[in-house]
């Protein structure tokens, strides 16, 4: 009997378990929805800006621009974008790896997030600031990290800003990216495809004095995305951490019960052959 009730009071707490990962999973699942149609329909703009700036860069006089001209400073600076609570899978834990396989030495790191802060810590970088995830609104974050980068970066004491995120690609697949900020690599984010199709374009004003202005909104414009992005991944792998382990309990319940069954009617058949067994002992 007593194993009877020990298994009966397992059953009955991960019910409860299982009842508090599905509300989780409900939760998740509509954080997630939002999330994903705010990354993914912020790609087109991101991606527009990236073929405008190659056309006005090659329609451009200057010989270079603070931001897109590397310096000499050795060291750098590494903005990593994490989240602030565990229970999302292998989300945090996989970036994490990746910056340790990188080997990035002499950084000084930004924070996003209270897991990215607590690696810092622990892996004892230069913490210049360190944030949570919620603590602003993403367009006011994406603007502070923003300035923070670009003043460190035009005013030599860095030499190159990098920036590393969980990029969503599905709600069940999330890809640790890192991305070079700064200096910039016009290259890398758009490929021509027609290579004198910026001499049909006209500006106003000057070639020059968009491309002041743009390179600025450019930077801001990749933060804004990846924080997006990296939102997207945080409730889509918590959201599917959640489901696995909600299906893991009712697994488990289903096993116990089984187990219950089966305790439960040996109990009873021992009870049976007891009272057999005694009524033939009074025959």
């Amino acid at each position: 009997m007593a194993q009877i009730r020990e298994i009966k009071k397992r059953i009955k707490s991960i019910e409860s378990t299982k009842r508090v990962t599905h509300a989780m999973e409900l939760v998740e699942a509509a954080k997630m929805r939002k999330s994903q149609v705010a990354a993914i329909s912020s790609r087109p703009y991101s991606s527009t800006l990236h073929e405008i700036l190659f056309h006005v860069k090659t329609k451009s006089h200057k010989k270079g621009h603070p931001l897109l001209v590397e310096n000499k400073s050795e060291k750098q600076l590494l903005i990593i974008i994490a989240a602030d609570r565990g229970l999302a899978g292998g989300l945090n834990i996989n970036i994490f790896r990746e910056i340790l396989r990188l080997e990035i030495k002499n950084a000084s790191v930004i924070t996003v997030g209270k897991k990215a802060t607590e690696f810092a810590v622990k892996t004892q970088n230069d913490l210049v600031a360190s944030y949570r995830s919620d603590e602003k609104g993403t367009l006011d974050l994406a603007r502070d990290l923003c300035k923070m980068a670009t003043d460190a970066y035009s005013k030599k004491e860095v030499g190159k800003v990098t920036i590393i995120y969980q990029h969503f690609e599905s709600t069940i697949r999330q890809t640790p990216t890192v991305i070079q900020l700064l200096p910039i690599d016009i290259s890398k984010h758009f490929e021509i495809q027609n290579g004198n199709g910026s001499s049909e374009l006209l500006f106003e004003p000057t070639a020059d004095e968009i491309l002041e202005t743009i390179l600025p909104h450019h930077v801001l414009t990749q933060i804004y995305q990846v924080l997006l992005e990296a939102k997207a991944s945080e409730h889509s792998a918590r959201m599917v951490a959640m489901k696995n382990a909600t299906e893991a309990a009712g697994d488990l319940v289903d096993d116990l019960t089984l187990t219950y069954n089966q305790a439960r009617q040996e109990a009873i058949t021992k009870e049976l052959l007891d009272i057999t067994t005694a009524q033939r002992a009074f025959e």
